[in-house]
């Protein structure tokens, strides 16, 4: 990544939720499903040689479609949060095919044009410098080779957003907000067009968007929302408990009869069978 790792709060905070991070609060929320719906999306060929998630997390998804997959198939998994690791390579170590490597979109740690499908899910838009990012995916990939990445788009959680960033405001000043919300890379899906593009043909391309919107509970949505999304955002630690309080009774304002809404703006940037 661009920054160390000691120094990127986000690979910092999914190393210390790394215990946690397949919990049941996180296990039932809106990310659980969307996640579910980007796997179900992906087609494995017997063909593919070289398979790699960049963002493979805890290797849930690794231990997935390693168990449906080709023996002759090889998958590695890259995470750069050590914790992480430790989970997945746990996780998969009946899969011989499996390997788990230190790595980001960043820095892959693969050879040039070697890799015949990569994916991501919801990890892209973690990357600390998108055109370093994506001039190595392009790198990697052999010149048939497919991808699927799914990542969260520019009006992602936009109710949320809207109850909430006064309060994170008012709590952090201008300065570590605006620097806690440049932690993201949100793209509209024209951004993400103009930016593939740059490395990859766009003839090769088809990028698609989505809106779900998900119903849950106010302590369904905090479960997995304030542990998470929340370690993100430097409040001092006086202020943390007051600025908690606020955003739960923002939140509870979103309320309808179905519950509270909270919607994922989905980009899919996908090469192969288009």
């Amino acid at each position: 990544m661009g920054l160390s790792m000691l120094t990127n709060p986000v690979v910092e905070t999914y190393s210390r939720l790394a215990a946690d991070y397949d919990g049941e609060s996180n296990s039932r929320s809106c990310w659980a499903y969307a996640s579910q719906q980007a796997l179900e999306s992906i087609v494995l060929r017997s063909e593919y040689g070289l398979v790699v998630d960049v963002g493979c997390g805890t290797g849930k998804v690794l231990a997935q479609l390693a168990a449906q997959a080709s023996p002759a198939t090889t998958f590695i998994g890259l995470d750069p949060a050590p914790n992480m690791r430790v989970l997945a390579r746990q996780r998969t170590k009946d899969f011989r095919q499996v390997q788990i490597l230190h790595g980001s979109f960043e820095h892959i740690p693969l050879t040039s044009q070697s890799v015949d499908y990569l994916f991501s899910i919801f990890a892209f838009h973690w990357v600390t410098d998108l055109d370093v990012a994506v001039s190595e995916i392009a790198r990697v990939l052999r010149p048939e080779a497919a991808m699927d990445l799914f990542f969260v788009g520019r009006n992602n959680g936009r109710e949320f957003i809207q109850k909430t960033s006064p309060i994170f405001l008012k709590h952090m000043g201008p300065a570590l907000f605006v620097q806690s919300a440049k932690l993201r890379k949100q793209l509209t899906k024209d951004q993400a067009f103009a930016l593939f593009t740059k490395y990859l043909a766009p003839r090769q391309l088809l990028i698609e968007e989505s809106y779900d919107t998900y119903y849950d509970t106010l302590e369904g949505h905090l479960g997995w929302w304030v542990r998470i999304e929340g370690q993100f955002v430097s409040i001092p630690k006086e202020k943390r408990k007051q600025c908690d309080r606020d955003v739960r009774e923002a939140i509870s304002m979103l309320e309808e009869d179905r519950g509270i809404p909270y919607t994922i703006h989905e980009v899919h940037v996908k090469i192969g069978d288009i």
